[in-house]
């Protein structure tokens, strides 16, 4: 499955350096192998449309251009390593590049019995351990073998995701949500662990600039949505002017993103927004989304009820897949279809709708309808079916203070709509099938809401939480 034509990720700059003997005569007579070798790396990251290699630097026969070449690639802002040895290379060449770079590194050779490149890599990754620098090996042709190809970008990716989030910011608009500590954010253990930056702001700086909107803006907001969706209730809580309101909100939140500078964000929602306003479906919604009726940007994550480290968790996933993720409560278990219930008080990303490029196909599959009366505040819920495809599941939490990930395999069941009165007809559903039997999900999951992407990303998250040291509880 490809990326969405909008896609939340550019690709990340992947450094490759190339390594050899250190005798200059013998160097002469490799250096035509290990350019090959080298391309044949080039062009399985091509095949990833979130990886770009660097150009080429020069093959380190020496210390001296083991360390040039890895400043080249620093100087390039490389956020992935990628070593090629084919040969014996002399270790402490990668070992001196690899301190430089101060980035994990995949050491790569080819299964070619005349070439010492696996005694090189097996080398080079004892020396690596020795220091506790990161490492990994792959031994073959990554061009012509796809599960080669696949540890590869995936190891890439997630090296490039610990790069990238380092010193950005997220926004936590509000505070701890319905006593909910397990979204509660520790800021000096977000920094320390993922380079994470936490910026504060008040609930009402969405309301005072919800003021200052265009009225041109949301009408033309409230218009298209209309225009789109399959089903649009104007009835009581969903009446034109609350549901404007609710625009006003989202436009707002974009704002203060925007002039805050945040990577990413969770909005408190309950009970103060949602109580004695209007709930924040609107941004749950089309932040997470990537088009509104401005048409094709960039999903910016938004964790509802202010869940902090469902918002870190849903960041990961967008950042290691090149999807938009979600959130949602997991509700209930069908022990008949053996199915996981799961649905959000308020909305989810409406791209999960059809999973189109083309918003029209995914919008009209959503409803406007509501709020439920069990929130005093006004607007609409958006409700909708996932539909059905592989999904991956995945949720830090905190356990005696430290990071664990849940993580999983699963697909979204297409059901039909009528189901979703089992729970909420007014909010959004996704039904999971999970090759896991409740008692034991129960027994390793350790929050109530829990986040996903479309595909399979296991070997990436695996990848990440492996170079974080964070322990992994993998069901499926």
């Amino acid at each position: 499955m490809k990326s969405p034509s909008t896609s939340p990720v550019t690709p990340y700059r992947v450094g490759i350096l190339s390594f050899s003997d250190g005798r200059l005569r013998v160097h002469e007579t490799l250096a035509e192998t290990i350019v090959r070798h080298e391309a044949a790396l080039r062009t399985a990251l091509g095949r990833d449309p979130l990886l770009a290699a660097l150009p080429s630097v020069e093959i380190a026969h020496s210390s001296k251009l083991a360390r040039q070449g890895a400043k080249a690639l620093l100087a390039a802002d490389a956020e992935a390593a990628v070593f090629n040895i084919p040969v014996f290379a002399f270790p402490n060449f990668a070992v001196i590049a690899a301190r430089v770079l101060g980035l994990p590194v995949i050491l790569s050779s080819p299964q070619e019995g005349k070439l010492p490149g696996l005694g090189g890599i097996m080398a080079t990754h004892g020396a690596l351990a020795q220091i506790g620098h990161p490492s990994l090996k792959i031994w073959g042709d990554p061009s012509h073998d796809e599960q080669l190809a696949a540890t590869l970008c995936a190891f890439c990716r997630a090296s490039g995701v610990i790069e990238r989030m380092k010193g950005s910011v997220y926004g936590l608009i509000g505070g701890r949500s319905i006593g909910m500590n397990t979204g509660a954010v520790n800021t000096a253990q977000w920094m320390e662990r993922f380079g994470v930056d936490v910026e504060h702001v008040d609930q009402l700086e969405i309301v005072r600039r919800a003021d200052l909107v265009d009225a041109a803006e949301v009408e033309r907001a409230y218009a298209w949505m209309n225009a789109k969706m399959g089903q649009v209730s104007t009835e009581g809580k969903a009446a034109p002017e609350h549901v404007k309101t609710q625009i006003r909100h989202y436009i707002a939140t974009r704002r203060i993103i925007a002039d805050r500078g945040l990577d990413f964000v969770g909005v408190k929602c309950h009970y103060d927004l949602s109580e004695y306003f209007a709930t924040q479906c609107v941004s749950a919604a089309f932040l997470n989304d990537p088009y509104d009726w401005d048409g094709p940007k960039e999903p910016i994550v938004m964790a509802c009820e202010a869940d902090g480290d469902g918002a870190l968790t849903m960041q990961i996933l967008k950042l290691i897949s090149g999807f938009p993720s979600l959130l949602f409560d997991v509700r209930s278990y069908d022990f008949e279809k053996k199915l996981y219930v799961c649905c959000n008080c308020g909305a989810m990303p409406t791209w999960y709708a059809a999973r189109s490029d083309e918003p029209d196909e995914n919008l009209s599959q959503v409803a406007l309808a509501p709020v439920i009366p069990k929130y005093g505040g006004v607007g609409a819920h958006f409700p909708f079916v996932c539909k059905a495809g592989e999904i991956t599941l995945a949720r830090l939490s905190r356990v005696s203070g430290e990071y664990r990930m849940f993580l999983a395999r699963g697909r979204f069941v297409d059901m039909p709509r009528e189901k979703m009165a089992e729970t909420c007809a007014a909010w959004p559903h996704g039904y999971v099938e999970m090759n896991v039997a409740p008692n034991d999900f129960l027994s390793v999951f350790n929050t109530n809401h829990l986040h996903v992407v479309p595909g399979d990303h296991r070997e990436a998250l695996e990848f990440y939480c492996r170079l974080l040291k964070i322990p992994v509880d993998r069901v499926v």
